[in-house]
């Protein structure tokens, strides 16, 4: 899976990236508010309906995206379901016991970690890296360094994921045979990562040199090729998104969801 942009013609591309992160972080302060499973499952469907309608993402990369953090999420609920205590106990076993609450706990943990995931992953797909950069520092006055430091991550992790698929498949174009076993499979993982780590080192010094070559950082402002401007569209978005999460946490209090 490679989180990178990917330019279209939805209405999350059509819309200025300060007010997406405006939706993002309402998304985020929603999460944290919500302390129910049933809530929080009703957030990541809204999310993921957001995502497929206003952003043109497939409900089939959703779920390629999202199963990246099973490996993740797992092992945090059943942690989650273990160690929450409650009152009503679903199953017991020895010293481990399974309760109403702790099975609560662990569903809405997990399901934040999605909901999280998933819109972020939304953001970064429809939101170019360099339009980014132009609003953090012409709008929000972010120092440049700091906003092209945000904007060199967004680009140097899809960067090192295709290096990682270039390792696999060098590897298999030389015959090397498929590890079996755990000495082997860790062995193999070590060779891999250790390439990973090469060559990202070898890209940070290369990029490190053209800035140093280009004298970046040697003036206080930086001049830009493309002006960032707030759309009409995107600030009703961005109020909207805020009255409607104020309405929510409203909502949310009265009814303890």
């Amino acid at each position: 899976m490679i989180i990178s942009y990917q330019g279209g013609g939805s209405p999350l591309h059509r819309i200025d990236p300060l007010s997406k992160l405006v939706v993002l972080l309402c998304i985020a302060v929603l999460t944290m508010r919500l302390h129910t499973s049933g809530g929080q499952a009703l957030l990541l469907l809204a999310a993921s309906f957001l995502a497929r309608m206003a952003g043109g993402v497939s409900w089939r990369r959703q779920w390629t995206a999202m199963a990246f953090l099973i490996g993740f999420a797992v092992p945090y609920f059943v942690l989650t379901l273990l160690t929450v205590p409650g009152s009503q106990t679903i199953w017991q076993f020895g010293v481990l016991h399974i309760t109403t609450e702790g099975a609560d706990a662990a569903g809405s943990v997990t399901l934040r970690m999605f909901t999280v995931f998933l819109s972020s992953f939304v953001y970064m797909v429809t939101t170019d890296p360099g339009d980014l950069v132009t609003a953090l520092t012409r709008r929000l006055k972010v120092p440049y360094r700091f906003a092209f430091g945000i904007s060199m991550a967004l680009t140097f992790l899809p960067l090192l994921q295709e290096e990682g698929r270039s390792i696999s498949a060098a590897h298999q174009v030389r015959g090397a045979a498929r590890p079996k076993g755990i000495k082997q499979r860790l062995g193999w993982w070590k060779v891999f990562v250790s390439a990973i780590l090469h060559n990202a080192v070898r890209r940070i010094q290369q990029t490190a040199g053209a800035m140093e070559a280009k004298g970046f950082g040697a003036y206080p402002e930086r001049t830009f090729l493309r002006e960032q401007k707030p759309s009409p569209a995107g600030q009703i978005t961005a109020v909207g998104t805020v009255l409607i999460t104020a309405a929510l946490w409203w909502y949310i209090h009265i009814v303890n969801l």
